[in-house]
């Protein structure tokens, strides 16, 4: 691949401004730093002398008042490197007399920041004159250390007003923004600082071999002497290397770099044809695309991928040599003998006599480049050896910060190859904290170890891989924001997934004794309104949820399936056909009913958890009573949608009945629903129509609106004109006669009557149903059966 990005012209070596890691030896990408807000520099003003002099009527004094030009950096040390100041056309400068312990003092700065200079100096400055920052160019000033050398003022459209001074130090080695104007000015490229990042012996006796960053510094501010005209320490957000954590500096070096301006357009449009999951960050990396500077892909290591690069000493400018036979001979090396033939062979060995004839080289004035690539586009190539040509990955999962990192570098690399993007969707989280949202480590002893929370250790007990799991896809941020995690929480997840196992073991246990056959002879036409209901909200659900796993939403997943097994599953269906299930005869058409459709609900809560709770789901298989031995779920078993069970119908037939269970369980409270006789009656004629459905008799206690209410009885009465009823409070109080009222609303009023009825509980299937407390007239039947 690299030696197809050379041939493309979009890798090249040049003698570049990067960022160098003193302590490590080696230039860094971005990707590689990390920022210490904490980091202290030492911000300097600087008055230099303007030798040219600005005619009188522009800055209003005499041409033989000395003047000044000050400049701001936070990088004192790159001042002995200094090439120009820069300043900006169309920014109005001033020229301000500042009051001096001995006399009056001429500065020019931005007539914007001049106040602000005021109040940080602690000094009168009184503004002499104003003039647009055109005037200086042309004009030259006296170099900060070197005190005799002219240096250039020079326009630069990068400097602005925000802070400073308005005018700009430029040391081309030591920054991008300088470095370009450099090359447009044809500047020269001053590097005094050695790899170690201590001054070389180009900058003097005063400062060679101090470090720049130390000692060096502080000279360099000896030598400035009463130039400085302000100094403070500046806390603010600095680069530190990644590995060595210590601070990184800007210096110019030989590096290899990709040529991203050549390719950033094609990248950008590239990414917008990616799904970006969360959606809050589908514009973050082509914010970042967009800003890219130019990528540095040499590291100066000596482990890793090493660049094939040679290198002819016979010539005076030691030009590199990449030719794809040696390329190609390399990879062969490599792959048979390891990559280590890099290092342990001689460069002639590596190149191979016929190719050394070739390129008319001569044994010993050729050698190894020992640098090697940048991990970021070591791994970023990684799609070139996982995926068919031409293909793409359907997924990239990482972190948020690989944003600037592989998945940036993926994306460059794909692009500059294949001209597309290596994946078609990007997946992003956040990090786990610690319950404090501190950043877990060992030194503050707050990591939590998921073998500890999946096999228990002294601090908390074992709750296995699914609840572990369950934490994970449940605590998902939507936004992708960082989560955190304590003993608590993962109690939380293993808590929820009992609840969930409890429910699937209710219904497995019902499930034995009856057949796969015998449940799918079930007629939909023949089942009740309650277990069609319950189809419908397990179609809606499934619907949902499968929505929620296209969009990778897992938190939204975990939260509508505890929701549905919990309330729909557990607390309305199961409580309501529990008396069909335990209490009908075997192969009665209402428990068959009553089977099929928990069946129905196993299936489809078994793929739904499948990809969050696998063992749980493998459990499910193991012990079904005719799937067990079968190979499992994830062998054997489509993940299709569900038959379609939708019934706007039913959904609205069976409203008005379930605004009845609310206001009934709602002024029974705490009490024994099957105690209780209700009466209702309905004022709208679309309302006693769809009651009557439930329940053909006027009165009846086996009625299909009877087993939704859980009560003794229904009575069930139409009227046109409604009874005044009292406003009941939230606790219902109950009169003499065990009767209480309450109403509901649907299309018209209802009302409803409770009454504690005045039969006994059946011994069997314990509905107060019995007249003398022995068996019920179902349970006769039953058991004669």
């Amino acid at each position: 691949m690299f030696c197809d990005l050379f041939d493309k012209g979009l890798v090249y070596r040049d003698y570049k401004p990067v960022y160098w890691s003193p302590s490590a030896r080696t230039a860094l990408a971005e990707s590689e730093l990390e920022y210490n807000v904490n980091h202290v520099s030492t911000s300097v003003y600087v008055k230099l002398v303007l030798h040219t002099p600005l005619p009188e009527c522009i800055i209003g004094v005499s041409k033989n008042t000395p003047v000044y030009l000050v400049v701001w950096t936070t990088t004192p040390w790159t001042l002995p490197a200094n090439q120009a100041v820069c300043f900006h056309p169309d920014i109005k400068y001033c020229l301000v007399r500042c009051k001096s312990n001995v006399d009056h003092e001429y500065m020019v700065v931005a007539l914007e920041l001049y106040q602000s200079l005021q109040q940080l100096w602690l000094r009168d400055l009184t503004v002499v004159k104003e003039f647009y920052g055109k005037v200086l160019k042309g004009h030259f000033y006296l170099h900060p250390i070197q005190k005799t050398k002219k240096m250039p003022l020079l326009p630069s459209e990068h400097v602005t007003v925000k802070k400073g001074t308005g005018l700009v130090h430029t040391s081309p080695a030591h920054g991008p923004d300088d470095f370009l104007v450099a090359l447009e000015h044809k500047l020269p490229i001053l590097n005094l600082v050695d790899e170690k990042g201590r001054y070389s012996a180009d900058a003097g006796s005063d400062l060679a071999g101090y470090n720049v960053l130390d000692k060096g510094q502080d000279v360099v501010l000896r030598l400035l002497g009463s130039n400085v005209v302000f100094l403070e320490n500046f806390r603010h957000s600095y680069p530190y290397d990644w590995r060595t954590k210590q601070p990184v500096i800007l210096r110019a070096s030989l590096q290899w770099f990709v040529d991203t301006e050549k390719i950033k357009t094609a990248a950008i449009e590239a990414m917008k044809r990616v799904v970006v999951v969360p959606t809050n960050f589908e514009k973050t990396m082509l914010k970042q695309l967009a800003s890219r500077p130019y990528w540095c892909i040499s590291r100066q290591r000596s482990w890793g991928v090493p660049i094939p690069v040679f290198y002819n000493s016979s010539l005076p400018t030691k030009n590199a040599i990449l030719h794809r036979g040696v390329v190609e001979r390399l990879c062969e090396l490599i792959m048979t003998n390891g990559i280590d033939q890099w290092w342990l062979q001689s460069a002639e060995d590596l190149i191979g006599s016929e190719i050394m004839r070739e390129l008319q080289l001569l044994p010993g004035h050729v050698f190894k480049g020992m640098d090697i690539m940048d991990i970021w586009f070591d791994s970023g190539a990684s799609w070139n050896s996982v995926l068919p040509e031409g293909k793409q990955a359907d997924f990239y999962l990482e972190g948020i910060d690989q944003f600037g990192g592989w998945f940036q570098s993926s994306l460059l690399t794909s692009v500059a190859c294949r001209d597309h993007a290596p994946y078609k969707n990007i997946f992003v989280h956040g990090f786990v904290l610690d319950h404090e949202g501190r950043k877990m480590s060992k030194s503050l002893g707050n990591v939590m170890d998921p073998l500890s929370v999946v096999d228990g250790d002294g601090n908390q007990p074992a709750v296995g891989i699914d609840a572990l799991r369950w934490w994970v896809a449940s605590h998902v941020s939507g936004n992708g924001s960082n989560v955190s995690v304590s003993n608590q929480l993962i109690q939380q997840a293993s808590d929820d997934v009992q609840k969930i196992r409890s429910v699937i073991r209710f219904i497995l246990g019902n499930l034995h004794g009856v057949t796969d056959f015998q449940l799918q002879q079930t007629d939909l036409k023949n089942l009740g309104f309650v277990d069609l209901y319950m189809l419908h909200l397990l179609t809606d659900f499934v619907e949902t949820t499968f929505l929620a796993y296209r969009e990778l939403n897992f938190r939204k997943v975990t939260s509508l399936l505890s929701y549905f097994i919990s309330n729909n599953v557990s607390a309305f269906y199961c409580n309501i056909v529990r008396g069909r299930l335990y209490c009908d005869s075997m192969m009665s058409k209402k428990r068959l009913s009553a089977l099929y459709v928990l069946s129905e609900i196993l299936d489809q809560v078994s793929l739904i958890t499948a990809p969050i709770l696998p063992h749980l789901t493998e459990e499910i298989e193991i012990y079904h009573p005719w799937r067990s031995g079968k190979g499992g779920l994830f062998r054997n078993r489509r993940f299709t949608n569900m038959r379609n069970f939708e019934s706007p119908d039913v959904v609205e037939c069976i409203k008005p009945s379930l605004s009845i269970r609310n206001a009934v369980n709602k002024s029974i409270g705490q009490f024994n629903t099957q105690q209780w006789n209700v009466e209702i009656t309905a004022f709208d004629s679309r309302d006693l129509r769809f009651l009557q459905k439930l329940q053909l008799k006027e009165s009846d206690e086996n009625s299909e609106l009877c087993e939704l209410l859980q009560v003794s009885t229904v009575t069930l009465l139409g009227k046109s004109v409604p009874d005044p009823v009292a406003k009941e409070k939230e606790n219902v109080s109950i009169n003499e006669d065990n009767l209480m009222k309450t109403e509901c609303h649907y299309s018209g009023p209802i009302q409803i009557t409770l009454s504690k009825t005045k039969l006994a509980a059946c011994p069997r299937c314990r509905r107060y149903t019995s007249a003398d407390g022995k068996l019920c007239h179902l349970c006769l039947v039953v058991a004669a059966e």
